[in-house]
């Protein structure tokens, strides 16, 4: 399997492997009205990717403009994913955009109920 990134519209998933690490920038803004049908197929294709490397995945939302609300179910199947599978994970946010702050703020909760995954405001 080879490491791919997402484009759809103005949203971006750019993926760099690096040792140890599966490191994915999300960029641009999420506004689709399901962006599950495009997000939760490629975060699948990664984690397998991650998973069958034994690599840590690193999701950073710094430089996504906006995230609709429609776009936490798929991060919610991810860190799920994550926990099933004992991948350790972190998700990355801009805890001064009030609109990545209220969506992690939610993300934390799920988040904390497993070890293999962490949310950290920057």
């Amino acid at each position: 399997m080879s490491l791919r990134d997402l484009q759809v519209e103005d949203f971006q998933i750019k993926a760099v492997e690096e040792p140890g690490i599966l490191k994915l920038d999300f960029l641009g803004s999420i506004q689709q009205l399901n962006p599950e049908d495009f997000m939760v197929p490629y975060l699948t294709e990664v984690f397998e990717f991650a998973r069958q490397k034994k690599l840590k995945i690193e999701c950073n939302f710094v430089g996504l403009e906006y995230m609709n609300s429609a776009s936490i179910p798929p991060l919610i199947t991810l860190m799920r994913n994550m926990a099933d599978k004992k991948v350790h994970g972190v998700f990355i946010y801009d805890a001064s955009r009030k609109v990545q702050a209220a969506s992690f703020k939610a993300l934390d909760v799920i988040a904390r109920k497993s070890e293999f995954t962490t949310v950290k405001g920057v």
